[in-house]
């Protein structure tokens, strides 16, 4: 068993805690604290199952992510930034995932500190690791889109904005070890209690937990405010671009089949007499001399005329084609670019969208705590709270799904031939 059990709260004396509570029609009900637990852990196991093939699928697919993109694929400041996504991934698929289906096993029966502050404390470290690396990946992206032009996020710079988000996210988690643990509380079944985690002193208003749940809230609306500002600045500039970039290459093709091609050469080659008719050749002339003549003049002809009407005439040809090169090869690394952000910001989208149920749910729960739930309600609140364990599996799939090179990798890895 994973919980550490005081003597007093063990099994055994569990089964012997039962109440009996009387009835309008004066009969009597007898219940454990084992039969309530076992109420929700039914409650919750549809989610717990499915927080378990996340675990799975995201301890395979952020392992596979760490080594494609941290030492097959050439590194940039975008995928060391998608490294450290991956590493707080695979942090929550094997550690907070699994104190998070202990707890749902034993919803009314956890009574180990140690379990509740590991959970907290490493769910509050990744979820802002995720903030933070996802907002380097927005700027870093909005640099790249945007601002072409201007100096870029270098990998120094990289690694120093991961060494400060790793420190404030580190000290984030730190601090919920001080109010957070296994609380005692009542049930309405008098003589029965249950344990659970939350937070310390729960009956009195603790203004420290209100202080980092408060500083805890305005960090999400403000990251989250950044990130769809971000993206959205970004999609605009990508539409106008590739707007302007069809008008510029579709008259950049007109211009360059539009350069005549000059006739001069042609001109003086049908002056010059293919053939020396010695009949009409004037007495004092030869026909080897003839022949010589036209010879020499064929020969001034192609190393004077010809150079400068060559060069008159094709060095426009070789600029146009030269600048359709670069055109072709800076849309190329512009369609790498956009779609490496449409990558970023589909990951982003997947994390807001999964986080804010369980989000949403934590806060109501705070709030409102004292309000009793219906089956129906419970559902809803449980499925809400696991909606952040799916986040972290979904990721390599959006990899694998936007990266050819990924999947090429991977199958490199294990053995599979290509075609």
């Amino acid at each position: 068993m994973l919980l550490g059990l005081n003597r007093e709260n063990t099994p055994q004396n569990w089964r012997r805690m039962s109440s009996y509570m009387n009835l309008t029609d004066g009969t009597e009900y007898n219940i454990t604290i084992e039969e309530l637990n076992r109420q929700q852990v039914l409650i919750r196991l549809p989610f717990t199952i499915l927080i378990a093939l996340t675990m799975t699928t995201g301890l395979v697919g952020n392992i596979l992510t760490i080594y494609v993109y941290g030492f097959r694929l050439k590194l940039s400041p975008t995928y060391l930034f998608v490294v450290m996504l991956s590493c707080a991934d695979l942090i929550i698929c094997a550690c907070v995932t699994p104190a998070r289906i202990a707890q749902n096993i034993y919803p009314m029966m956890t009574t180990w500190d140690i379990l509740c502050q590991f959970h907290l404390c490493l769910a509050v470290f990744t979820g802002l690791c995720n903030y933070g690396f996802l907002l380097a990946i927005a700027a870093e992206r909005y640099r790249k889109v945007c601002q072409p032009l201007k100096t870029q996020i270098t990998m120094r710079a990289a690694k120093i904005i991961i060494a400060c988000i790793f420190i404030f996210c580190a000290t984030q988690g730190i601090m919920t070890l001080f109010y957070y643990g296994s609380v005692k509380k009542p049930t309405n079944y008098p003589g029965i209690y249950l344990y659970f985690c939350s937070a310390k002193d729960d009956q009195n208003p603790n203004y420290y937990q209100l202080g980092f749940f408060g500083f805890y809230n305005l960090l999400a609306m403000v990251t989250f405010t950044l990130l769809i500002f971000l993206y959205t600045i970004i999609l605009r500039h990508m539409k106008v671009m590739k707007k302007t970039k069809c008008v510029k290459s579709q008259q950049n093709r007109n211009s360059a089949t539009s350069i005549p091609c000059p006739d001069e050469i042609q001109q003086k080659w049908l002056n010059i007499p293919e053939t020396v008719d010695s009949n009409r050749l004037p007495s004092n002339l030869s026909v080897e001399e003839v022949e010589l003549s036209n010879t020499e003049m064929s020969s001034k002809v192609s190393s004077d005329e010809i150079s400068k009407v060559y060069t008159k005439s094709i060095a426009p040809i070789r600029a146009k084609l030269r600048e359709v090169n670069n055109e072709k090869r800076a849309k190329e690394r512009a369609d790498r670019i956009k779609h490496t952000t449409i990558t970023m910001m589909m990951i982003t989208v997947v994390f807001i969208v999964t986080f804010l149920p369980s989000f949403g749910a934590i806060m109501i729960n705070s709030l409102m705590r004292s309000l009793n739930t219906t089956s129906t309600t419970s559902i809803l609140y449980w499925f809400a709270r696991h909606t952040f364990y799916i986040a972290s599996c979904s990721n390599p799939i959006i990899y694998g799904y936007r990266n050819p090179n990924f999947i090429a990798e991977i199958k490199r890895m294990l053995g599979v031939k290509q075609k």
